[in-house]
């Protein structure tokens, strides 16, 4: 870290080289490099850009929402649906559906608008909402939610589930008019105003199931519960009830559900719309029950939402969005709408579901490799290997660390291996570092809460009792290694740990900022520190 007014003694030039060293009790703010006193870090937010290619956006600026994947065999491509978040613009369209297609998930192609709402006043799909799509015969047939805003005077729901059809998966559907219009069953308790959505269509058993997101009243409490309706051929749908209700746990809603089967185990996945968090649960069964995982219910923060899952017939891949702030500043509140984020996903050996990295996008990100620039370090570090450190803080607060030069790239790669002896606070990655010690961002590893966490609070106001403002459940131990990938393009930045859970957050100074490593209270070594670029 950076010293101010401190004259080097061998100690600190010891440690400037790179050798272990003990942090002396200062305030520290810049250090002297090569003679000369250095400035302060950089560590201000750079303005948000729009030209993303992994972590895919419109190329006309817009962000995006509630994906509805589809693999095409015919042309061996995903087509992920979207909402494009557009709303009462000046052609007064609101949320149309488009679509992207691609092979790779770092580079994609846009296809033309798939579906608009309706300017009609009365429309049920006067504004659209999510769906998804599935092919019968020679037919694509995409199921959505329409939304009118103006059901009182128009006598009508303010939510239904609508159809429209197409021969060709990213041309435009035309809208199916004599479609009977789903609407929310009345006089069954059901919230028959509000919340009856998200239609995710699937096949099993030569039967084919719509799953719909609902509130109802269970018992006397109201809960967000997941309906499910059944049909032979695509037109004709009958109620069968809810085939979900949350269980111990009373959700607003649980949106975009969907049920996936793997192997022999079938997955429910669903957003907590209030928490933002991506639960899922499993069953033997396709009507349930269901019951939470062995382990965590959920591998990815609240900026991970409304995910869908896809395959193309060898790996499985679930599909969302990361929100972005307002005024696109870290201090911004959520909006709706993002940026699609895409986990490869798998089956563990306990039948729970990990995520890890896309391998085509693994290997792209790999293509060069970026050189490091050591800005400072402090405290007790020892460099035993290219980029490999030993970071040990012997007490709270007594902070050390590494910091590197930005990395002049729109888009790279953080690797490293992390191991720790002993944690009895925290360690992990600075991000737009202002100083070593207190100002700046963290991404770190809390092995006394088992989760690995992202952090705007200045790192010297943290306590057991502060909320992430982003987390995932992690669990943990000492003297095991930890593989840890943390991929940055613009203001996205997504971690995976361990081939296991992933952490999608939204942090505008992530770019051209100083960056580095930290321990607190903790020793941890960071293992063959690297960074590529595509």
């Amino acid at each position: 870290m950076k010293l101010t007014n401190v004259k080097l003694g061998v100690a600190a030039l010891l440690c400037l080289a790179g050798s272990s060293c003990k942090q002396e009790k200062m305030v520290p703010q810049a250090v002297k490099t090569d003679g000369k006193l250095r400035s302060n870090l950089v560590c201000s937010q750079q303005t948000e850009q729009t030209d993303y290619s992994i972590y895919k956006m419109t190329a006309d600026g817009y962000r995006v929402g509630d994906m509805a994947p589809y693999y095409d065999a015919a042309s061996s491509k995903f087509v992920v649906y979207f909402l494009k978040d557009i709303w009462n613009d000046p052609t007064n369209t609101r949320h149309p559906m488009y679509a992207f297609t691609t092979n790779n998930f770092y580079s994609y192609t846009a296809t033309g608008q798939i579906i608009g709402s309706s300017a009609a006043t009365c429309a049920q799909d006067n504004a659209v909402g999510a769906g998804s799509v599935v092919k019968s015969g020679s037919t694509y047939y995409f199921f959505y939610s329409g939304r009118n805003n103006n059901y009182v005077s128009c006598g009508s729901k303010l939510e239904g589930v609508v159809r429209a059809s197409s021969t060709n998966p990213t041309s435009a559907f035309t809208k199916n008019t004599t479609f009977s219009t789903i609407t929310v069953p009345i006089g069954q308790g059901y919230d028959e105003n509000d919340n009856f959505r998200d239609p995710y269509v699937f096949q099993d058993g030569g039967t084919w199931h719509m799953l719909l997101t609902a509130r109802k009243n269970v018992s006397g409490t109201w809960r967000g519960v997941v309906v499910r309706y059944t049909s032979i051929d695509l037109n004709t749908w009958t109620h069968q009830g809810v085939i979900y209700d949350g269980g111990p746990t009373n959700y607003f809603n649980m949106e975009c559900p969907q049920i996936i089967k793997i192997g022999t185990t079938y997955y429910l996945v669903y957003s907590d719309q209030q928490g933002k968090y991506m639960y899922y649960r499993k069953s033997s069964s396709v009507t349930g029950p269901w019951s939470a995982p062995a382990g965590n219910s959920r591998f990815d923060g609240k900026s991970f939402f409304a995910g869908k899952i896809a395959t193309d017939g060898t790996d499985h891949y679930i599909f969302a969005w990361t929100n972005i702030l307002s005024g696109h500043t870290d201090a911004g509140s959520w909006i709706w709408g993002g940026n699609m984020v895409v986990h490869k996903i798998y089956q563990q050996a306990n039948g729970d579901l990990a995520v890890t990295i896309p391998h085509t996008l693994q290997a792209n990100l790999n293509t060069n490799t970026h050189t490091l620039v050591k800005d400072s370090q402090w405290g007790n570090v020892t460099f035993t290997s290219p980029g490999t450190y030993r970071v040990v803080s012997p007490a709270p607060l007594d902070v050390a660390n590494v910091i590197f030069n930005p990395v002049s790239r729109q888009k790279f790669k953080i690797s490293t291996t992390v191991n720790y002896a002993s944690s009895s606070k925290d360690f992990g990655f600075m991000i737009g570092a202002c100083d070593g010690y207190n100002n700046f961002y963290s991404l770190r590893f809390v092995p006394s809460q088992n989760r690995f966490s992202f952090d705007r609070t200045a790192h010297g106001s943290i306590t057991t009792t502060t909320v992430a403002d982003n987390d995932v459940p992690f669990p943990m131990s000492p003297n095991t290694d930890y593989f840890v990938e943390i991929v940055v393009e613009n203001s996205m930045v997504v971690v995976y740990i361990n081939n296991v859970a992933a952490l999608s957050c939204r942090i505008y100074k992530a770019q051209e900022t100083h960056w580095g490593i930290f321990s607190d209270n903790s020793d941890a070594t960071f293992k063959n520190l690297t960074v590529k670029y595509p």
